[in-house]
C-alpha cells in the first residue's frame, strides 16, 4: 500500500472509530435506540474510503460487521440488519 495522506488517515480513523463505536454501542445490549444515522454514516464513510484502503480493511471489516450483527441480532430493526448485513456482503 502507497503512503496515505493525512485526509486518508484521517478518513479511515473516523471510520475505524465509528464502526468500533457501534460494535461497543451493541455489546450486551437489552434495548436500544434507532440506529439509522449510525449505519447510515458507516456506509457513506466506507463508501469515501479508496479502494486500496478498502482491501486492507475487508477483513477486519468483516469481522467487525459480523460481531455487531451477533450482538444485536435480537434487538436491531430488520432494515438495520439487512443494511449491515448487505455491507459485510459487499466487502
Amino acid at each position: 500500500m502507497g503512503r496515505l495522506t493525512m485526509e486518508e488517515y484521517e478518513a479511515l480513523f473516523k471510520f475505524a472509530a465509528k464502526a468500533g463505536s457501534l460494535e461497543g454501542y451493541l455489546y450486551e445490549r437489552e434495548k436500544i435506540e434507532p440506529l439509522s444515522n449510525w449505519v447510515s454514516n458507516l456506509e457513506t464513510m466506507y463508501a469515501k474510503l479508496q479502494d486500496e484502503v478498502k482491501a486492507h480493511i475487508r477483513d477486519e471489516l468483516g469481522n467487525v460487521l459480523t460481531r455487531i450483527l451477533d450482538y444485536g441480532g435480537a434487538l436491531l430493526e430488520e432494515e438495520i440488519q439487512t443494511r449491515l448485513t448487505n455491507l459485510r456482503s459487499s466487502l
